[in-house]
């Protein structure tokens, strides 16, 4: 039954999602630790389309986004995916941000990259076989509208969170409605990210439920204390510690920098350690620290070593003195009617 769920979240992400016609070039990449049983359901949904199909399996780099290039065979992937039609990215330690994403961004203006780095078959199955489209795309699409409407927000948490921002017009607001038909870089849905004015990002955050790369699950929360929109100090426990050592041994400034906040809202995600599936907990928040894709800033982004995201759950959210979430749970006169039609019956 598990392997039929799979299939049909295959067949859910390679038909309804992407698209894939006949004869298109379609590649997956995957390392050595992405699950393979994720990477032969895909394979089989492309073959049943028709497509053209190519699996890469390759050595898993030691870090991600820039820090994995030195790993990778960087000139054979720009020439494969620089003829591609499609390109799902399984990698457990991701290419996104990479020098091989950006030179294949640039080289290929007809690709459509699905980024779904990490995904298991709980995700496969939660995230994507078990969404309702169009209720999904009428809450983002609310969401999306109310976040670029707003000025200040707040979040708190009962583990202490407790951190200030205010957002600009200016930047975009990535979101994605569950359609990955057209060229460029697509997700999963059940996540809106956004980068609010840097240096009015002030306060508290509190991470309890994963971070991404290297340390997974958290057991001890973490304390990340933000001044101006770079951080000032990390407390805690052990993984703490091993948080605050990754981010410095990069000795680059941004590094220490915001690089978008975001909320979780996909119903069939829970907390699995594979990032891609935790930042969309129903009710979570995302912070992300490091580069900053050109989709968050244009028209070029803010590079950096490597990037990282912090999960927080059950997050309380004001805005503009309005409560939109309390604990997780979305109770804004619009958007929680809505929440609750999310998953498919």
């Amino acid at each position: 039954m598990l392997n039929e769920a799979l299939q049909r979240a295959s067949d859910v992400l390679v038909n309804d999602l992407l698209r894939v016609k006949k004869d298109e070039v379609f590649v997956i990449t995957a390392d050595m630790i992405a699950d393979r049983a994720v990477v032969d359901a895909i394979a089989v949904s492309a073959a049943r389309a028709g497509a053209k199909f190519l699996t890469v399996w390759m050595n898993t780099p030691d870090g991600v986004s820039e820090a994995a290039d030195p790993f990778l065979p960087g000139e054979a992937l720009v020439g494969m995916l620089s003829a591609a039609d499609v390109w799902i990215e399984l990698n457990c330690k991701w290419l996104l941000y990479s020098n091989v994403y950006y030179q294949t961004m640039k080289n290929n203006k007809k690709l459509r990259h699905m980024c779904l780095t990490g995904v298991d078959t709980s995700s496969m199955i939660g995230c994507v076989g078990s969404v309702d489209y169009d209720a999904m795309r009428e809450f983002t699409i609310l969401l999306r509208d109310k976040i670029k409407a707003s000025r200040v927000m707040r979040m708190t948490s009962v583990l202490g969170e407790d951190v200030c921002f205010q957002n600009t017009p200016d930047h975009p607001i990535s979101c994605k409605l569950g359609v990955a038909d057209k060229p460029g870089t697509h997700l999963f849905v059940g996540q809106i990210g956004w980068l609010p004015i840097p240096e009015s990002i002030n306060g508290k955050i509190v991470i309890d439920g994963s971070i991404a790369p290297d340390i997974g699950i958290i057991k001890t929360p973490i304390e990340i204390g933000v001044e101006n929109g770079r951080v000032a100090e990390i407390s805690g426990g052990r993984e703490a510690a091993a948080y605050e050592a990754w981010l410095n041994s990069f000795n680059h400034p941004q590094m220490l920098c915001v690089a978008h906040t975001g909320i979780g809202f996909n119903p069939g995600a829970a907390v699995v350690g594979s990032i891609i599936q935790d930042q969309r907990v129903m009710g979570s928040t995302t912070w992300g620290f490091g580069s900053i894709g050109a989709g968050l800033l244009p028209p070029h982004g803010m590079k950096a070593p490597s990037h990282s995201d912090a999960v927080s759950l059950n997050t309380t959210l004001e805005v503009d003195g309005v409560l939109w979430m309390k604990d997780g749970q979305f109770v804004e006169q619009d958007l929680a009617p809505l929440a609750k039609r999310l998953k498919k019956e």
